[in-house]
């Protein structure tokens, strides 16, 4: 079965949690097709477009339309970031254990 769903009448013009994704993803059939209309929606944070990434490519059959030129942003950043994984240029970096607050301050304060 196929569905349009309006993203801002179900989850509002800001989607600013990946537990509103996942939340979200509990009410959909794993079998049917879904059309998510992001018409309106102005602001996706990035650990909500992550797992709204992570819901279109574990279920299939969803396709995003109607993004706004920042929630189409914020989702490339996230498929980017997919298939670019970090190169961290730094290593042999000691690790500090901090194993409560005066600790922690102090090392902060040497910083």
């Amino acid at each position: 079965m196929k569905h349009i769903l309006k993203i801002k009448d179900l989850l509002g013009q800001q989607v600013r949690t990946r537990m509103l994704i996942e939340q979200f993803a509990q009410t959909l059939v794993a079998e049917d097709e879904y059309l998510l209309d992001m018409d309106q929606v102005e602001f996706i944070s990035r650990s909500a477009a992550d797992e709204l990434y992570n819901l279109m490519e574990e279920r299939g059959h969803i396709i995003l339309v109607n993004m706004s030129d920042f929630v189409q942003k914020m989702f490339d950043t996230v498929v980017i970031g997919r298939f670019n994984p970090r190169n961290l240029q730094i290593k042999d970096v000691p690790v500090t254990i901090c194993p409560d607050m005066e600790s922690l301050s102090h090392c902060l304060k040497a910083i």
